[in-house]
């Protein structure tokens, strides 16, 4: 059995199916959970969802804005208790530290996409792509003070394996930004190691049932199983089983590593 019990774990993403399943993974470990969204009222509408499937997880997990500034208006009308005109992303780490008493496991899990070719992509579209990059790298570095008090601190990146061969598809800007995000959690590795911080990162392949945007033809379906010697497509619990692996007190020697949760389908 994997330790996780009595501890905070908070997770960017967390609303899709595939944050989901995570959450639910945690709290089915006894852990405590924080899942943060771009929007206030998103977050707490997976929680509703959730807590009318599981009422036991109730009073252990929470959810807010990542970035209160980022739809600030939309914030403070789900939320004026909480979120002010001045509210800022460093706020909410201190939130969640002040409800639970621990900030010791951080999962960047946002994603989300729509695929454009090299002639498609301009620099807002590439600048829109960066952003999954920039959201990993602030919300570690707000969590340090915190994971820096955690016996066993982990950060855990989530991204998909286009980074390492260039996507099924075309759509550099994608593809870049996750091999970025790829490159930063070594860097991470390295740096946070020595503060006894973990950092890894999950590369994983086609999810069935991830978004709704991701649904596939049929044609489409064909080629990615011809193509993953596993003969399947992942499901949501494939991506948990590696994130409360990475997640768990007996992982602490695994850091600068690269987990493929993809069958297969990017092989060497």
């Amino acid at each position: 059995m994997l330790t996780l019990k009595g501890r905070t774990m908070i997770i960017t993403g967390g609303a899709g199916h595939n944050g989901m399943k995570i959450v639910e993974m945690a709290l089915e470990g006894g852990m405590n959970v924080a899942l943060m969204s771009g929007f206030h009222a998103k977050a707490q509408k997976a929680i509703k969802d959730l807590l009318e499937r599981r009422p036991e997880f109730e009073g252990h997990v929470i959810g807010y804005a990542q970035n209160p500034q980022a739809k600030l208006e939309w914030n403070m009308e789900a939320a004026p208790e909480l979120y002010k005109p001045d509210s800022k992303m460093a706020d909410v780490h201190r939130w969640i530290y002040e409800k639970f008493g621990s900030i010791d496991v951080v999962v960047n899990a946002k994603g989300g996409h729509v695929p454009y070719t090299m002639e498609e992509t301009d620099k807002t579209i590439w600048a829109h792509s960066m952003e999954v990059v920039e959201s990993a790298f602030v919300n570690v570095k707000l969590a340090l003070p915190y994971l820096e008090k955690s016996k066993a601190s982990r950060v855990i990146n989530m991204t998909s394996c286009d980074g390492r061969h260039g996507g099924w598809r075309c759509d550099p800007a994608f593809a870049a930004a996750r091999g970025g995000l790829e490159a930063m959690t070594y860097e991470m590795a390295k740096e946070l190691g020595p503060k006894g911080i973990t950092c890894n990162v999950v590369l994983i392949g086609h999810i069935e049932n991830d978004t709704d945007e991701d649904a596939l033809t049929d044609e489409a379906r064909a080629k990615l199983l011809a193509a993953t010697p596993l003969g399947r497509l992942g499901e949501p619990q494939d991506v948990a089983a590696a994130v409360e692996f990475l997640a768990s007190e007996e992982a602490g020697f695994v850091n600068g590593a690269r987990i493929d949760v993809n069958g297969g389908f990017v092989v060497g």
